[in-house]
């Protein structure tokens, strides 16, 4: 008897794959967990079990589209001052965003995957989801997907629409620097007695109000500005800020939280707290708002960013941002990452938003770990802030001697013998060992505005038993540009749990920075109109100090960063750029001051020509 003929297997709607296992992305332990559930024939996959609270949250993940046409030039933008600059608006930019086809393709699909929709950003082309891990799973990882490494993948009707998926790996942003009591509590008898303790342990620090001060920052106050806060996990301590604000004898800052105003980890409060003293102190009269995605990894930075840049309600003309995680595989962006991220960076120079980020507390050198847990350590550029459109803020060890700078060198702390506990019982800690970081970008080539930086290339090499194996540079993007004082034992006096502190980092930096820019700003549009502001920086700060020879930082020139060194006759580094700031030389640079009188009475609310200008808008 004749065999029957066989019939075929129904052919599966093939997977078209997003994310492989090369990008070295490890799977967040709730997915692996979601992959054991829906695969229970295969071998259980061996992850961290998660506390049930965290095992039943949802999460949350961002589709990154294709764009209808590729993000304009930033060229005509390099080439004027910022005062002559034509912005576009949220409108015009929406033509370089996802197309409706496209965006509701991808929304059809999650819905009918149950996954729920949280925002649509289409001038950025992202579509933000979540749901529980199980359906997130089903909805974006191939059938027989296991492991320890990322697999993504969408259905057909998806392919070509949807270019990466963040939010499906474990990548945690790094925000290490510490605190300690500031020299205004008092001190313990051991340390108050001897005075090298004292010397060592006992910081020397500012208010926000007086560092400004030190800089030259022009005497405005952010009137009609909105500085836009990037945070991630945590919540402004209100009562430390109003008591804050009180010590300062300053009024309480108009703050606006996009996002909820919601209490994490400890060390996370404390971040969101601090950038709003800092802000908040120095342009009392500014709007700050506070754009917090919850999410302390790379999809809550993009999410984040992405709140700020097209919020049309409170128009923010300067971004900050305290986090970063470094190029290093596995643990930074992939190249695809990066280049979306660029995008919407580029985006921002467009609407006019200048964007300041630090540039890593941990030096030229990342601390990481093997697999089978040997330490080492790799030079690695901090990213966003290598990004070129970024204003990348160093950090100083700024000295202060009758209320004037007296010396202001690199900022590294690298050998200080201090550890800080992560628990009050001491079952955790982390080392101290910080400073400014700075580097070489691999993943962005050296912009234009930097071909007179003297900028020296990466350079990768590989030794195996005495034998060089491998050497490739790459001529990438340097970091950082500018800096600020970031030396915790000469940095920034603040109230957190109803105490003083000091503290410091390249976070504080950042921040520093954005509140200089909206202050020049307020000049700007006193000086040049409503809307002119000074957006994109970094082309005509270079061109400002190293072309023109205009004295608008003041470069530092002595120090180290444990990879790169500070040199008198090298106008930028790779440690703290161009350097701190003068404030009102670089404002005056820029057209924002002094101030034009009649403008100036205007916004502090005189009487000006028989009538009387308001000091300040209404509250949202």
């Amino acid at each position: 008897m004749k065999n029957k003929p066989r019939t075929p297997p129904r052919r599966r709607l093939t997977q078209h794959p997003i994310i492989s296992q090369a990008a070295k992305l490890r799977l967040q332990p709730r997915l692996r967990q979601a992959l054991e559930k829906l695969r229970p024939s295969k071998p259980p996959v061996t992850a961290p079990r998660p506390d049930t609270n965290e095992a039943s949250a949802p999460i949350t993940v961002t589709l990154a589209l294709r764009r209808q046409k590729d993000v304009p030039s930033t060229a005509p933008l390099a080439k004027l001052p910022p005062a002559r600059r034509k912005h576009l608006d949220a409108e015009a930019l929406r033509e370089f965003g996802a197309s409706k086809e496209d965006l509701e393709a991808v929304e059809a699909y999650v819905v009918r995957k149950g996954l729920d929709i949280e925002r649509v950003f289409p001038a950025a082309g992202l579509v933000v989801v979540s749901g529980d891990p199980e359906k997130v799973a089903e909805a974006f990882m191939p059938p027989g997907a296991a492991g320890d490494f990322v697999e993504a993948s969408v259905p057909p009707e998806l392919a070509g629409r949807v270019r990466w998926i963040f939010g499906l790996d474990d990548r945690e942003l790094s925000r290490p620097s510490a605190f300690m009591r500031s020299g205004k509590e008092p001190l313990p008898k051991t340390v108050a007695k001897d005075p090298y303790l004292k010397e060592l342990l006992v910081p020397k620090g500012h208010v926000a109000p007086d560092v400004a001060r030190f800089y030259g920052y022009p005497e405005l106050k952010g009137e009609g500005q909105c500085v836009g806060l990037l945070q991630l996990g945590g919540a402004a301590i209100e009562e430390d800020l109003k008591q804050y604000f009180q010590a300062l004898k300053l009024p309480y800052p108009e703050i606006v939280y996009v996002g909820e105003n919601v209490r994490g980890r400890g060390r996370f409060n404390v971040e969101v707290t601090f950038d709003i003293a800092l802000v908040g102190a120095v342009c009392p009269r500014a709007r700050i708002a506070v754009y917090n995605s919850h999410d302390v990894s790379v999809n809550g930075i993009l999410v984040a960013l992405c709140m700020a840049l097209f919020d049309e309600v409170n128009k923010p003309s300067v971004l900050s941002m305290s986090w970063s995680f470094p190029e290093i595989v596995g643990q930074g962006p992939t190249q695809l990452e990066a280049d979306i991220f660029d995008e919407l960076l580029a985006l921002a120079s467009w609407r006019g938003i200048s964007v300041c980020m630090s540039s890593g507390d941990s030096g030229a050198l990342t601390p990481i770990g093997y697999p089978d847990g040997r330490p080492t350590a790799v030079p690695a550029a901090n990213f966003p802030a290598s990004s070129p459109y970024v204003l990348a803020c160093g950090g100083t060890t700024l000295q202060v001697k009758d209320g004037d700078i007296h010396s202001e060198v690199v900022w590294n702390s690298l050998t200080r013998p201090m550890l800080f506990l992560n628990t009050p019982n001491g079952d955790s800690a982390f080392p101290y060992p910080m400073a400014t970081g700075g580097g070489i970008s691999r993943f962005y080539e050296r912009p234009l505005y930097q071909a007179k930086a003297h900028v020296p290339p990466l350079v990768d090499c590989y030794w195996f038993i005495g034998e060089l194996q491998r050497v490739e540079t790459f001529p990438g993007r340097g970091t950082p540009d500018v800096s600020a004082s970031a030396d915790w034992m000469t940095g920034y006096d603040f109230i957190f749990q109803g105490r003083w502190n000091t503290m410091g980092g390249t976070s504080a930096a950042a921040p520093m920075w954005a509140a200089l820019l909206a202050l020049v700003n307020e000049g700007l549009e006193a000086n040049h109109g409503p809307g002119t502001r000074v957006g994109w920086l970094n082309p005509h700060l270079y061109r400002l100090v190293l072309e023109d020879g205009t004295k608008v930082c003041r470069p530092i020139h002595q120090g180290n960063n444990g990879g790169f060194q500070a040199h008198p006759e090298r106008r930028w580094n790779p440690c703290t750029g161009l350097g701190s700031p003068d404030g009102k030389k670089l404002a005056a640079a820029l057209g924002a001051w002094p101030v034009k009188a009649a403008q100036r009475r205007a916004a502090a609310g005189e009487v000006v020509a028989g009538r009387r200008t308001p000091a300040r808008r209404k509250r949202a």
